[in-house]
């Protein structure tokens, strides 16, 4: 296994990757004469950007962690790096920078003992097949026009935990996002975290198992655009005592226990479920419940209320975590308001007499 190891060292050239660094960091701080006059200075942006977040990769290529599997996703984003500076168009650009960026989240999985995610399986030859992506290479940031559909490696501000994903929409058309999970031992259909008609705005939860989105569109007119951001948790929207709204959204609870009471004025579906602040759902939360008063509202079982039309219920919230509101038709206004629970301390245990 060491022979096996240290001949693939020398098959890569490991001697040779810290000066392809150096001068790859050298490339991050000025770009080569032919990208500053051919790309779009957004583009050229994201070609430095992605350098300087290779400069700060900390990773060492004789480290423990450096297996076969590992230096060749690290060598594989340094040649898309080249690539990138190297390209004279955008299409070319972008395309090296998605596969760039791909290989690093690839790296990181492996070197962290994540599932690994891959490609979905190149689609046939079709004169109908989704167009490419476009826009500027920003990272956490997926843009597309048109009818068809294509898949999009999540590319997570924290790695391994729970995201926002934040969706805009506009044109006539229907907008469909879906969650995919395809590493190298799983391949699973998720949810749909998205089904809208024409112009959308909204952020969904998003859980820390897919891989990728999905993203559908059909009877597109010509102006039809999308685009989604995936965003860490933290810029989830604090929740105020009294919060008005309407479409998809995910709001931060930072209270102690509390009854929310939910108002939705629709003509659809709709629903609010809260996640505990340690990002597991009810089934798996190991957080001990409030000592509820027997008087309080709601149930202490259910993590979500739902409904169809104009409805009020009643949800408690334990502790800190997220409020997860849906608007199945997006065409609907809700309101949101918090009441603290006191919760008295548990009695002290008496002391029985010595006889």
């Amino acid at each position: 296994m060491i022979g096996y190891v240290a001949s693939f060292l020398l098959g890569l050239g490991v001697g040779g990757l810290y000066p392809m660094l150096r001068r790859r960091r050298a490339a991050a701080v000025e770009l080569p004469a032919a990208v500053a006059v051919e790309l779009p200075a957004a583009v050229q942006e994201s070609v430095t950007v992605f350098g300087e977040e290779m400069s700060a990769l900390e990773f060492d290529a004789n480290g423990p962690d450096a297996t076969p599997a590992v230096l060749e996703e690290y060598r594989a984003a340094l040649a898309a790096y080249d690539r990138a500076s190297a390209a004279r168009t955008e299409p070319d650009a972008l395309t090296a920078l998605r596969d760039g960026r791909a290989a690093v989240i690839r790296l990181d999985a492996r070197r962290h003992g994540r599932p690994v995610p891959i490609d979905a399986l190149p689609p046939a030859a079709d004169p109908g097949r989704p167009r490419p992506l476009t826009g500027t290479g920003e990272r956490y940031v997926s843009t597309g026009y048109g009818n068809g559909k294509t898949e999009v490696l999540i590319d997570r501000p924290e790695p391994g935990r729970p995201a926002l994903v934040e969706a805009d929409v506009t044109g006539e058309g229907s907008f469909y996002l879906q969650t995919m999970t395809r590493t190298e031992h799983r391949t699973d259909t998720g949810d749909h975290l998205i089904m809208a008609i024409d112009d959308y705005h909204g952020r969904r939860y998003l859980s820390d198992d897919a891989t990728h989105l999905r993203v559908t569109t059909k009877y597109g007119d010509a102006d039809y655009r999308w685009s989604i951001r995936v965003a860490p948790l933290s810029a989830a929207t604090a929740l105020a005592p009294e919060h008005r709204g309407h479409g998809d959204e995910v709001l931060h609870y930072n209270g102690g226990p509390a009854v929310l009471t939910v108002q939705f004025q629709t003509d659809d579906l709709w629903e609010v479920g809260y996640v505990c602040q340690c990002l597991r759902s009810s089934f798996h939360c190991d957080c001990p419940p409030p000592a509820w008063p027997k008087s309080t509202p709601g149930d202490d079982w259910s993590d979500d209320v739902f409904g169809q039309g104009d409805g009020r219920r009643t949800l408690r919230l334990p502790r800190p975590g997220f409020l997860v509101v849906q608007d199945k038709g997006g065409c609907g206004s809700w309101y949101l308001t918090t009441q603290p629970v006191d919760i008295p301390p548990p009695s002290p245990r008496r002391r029985g007499r010595r006889r």
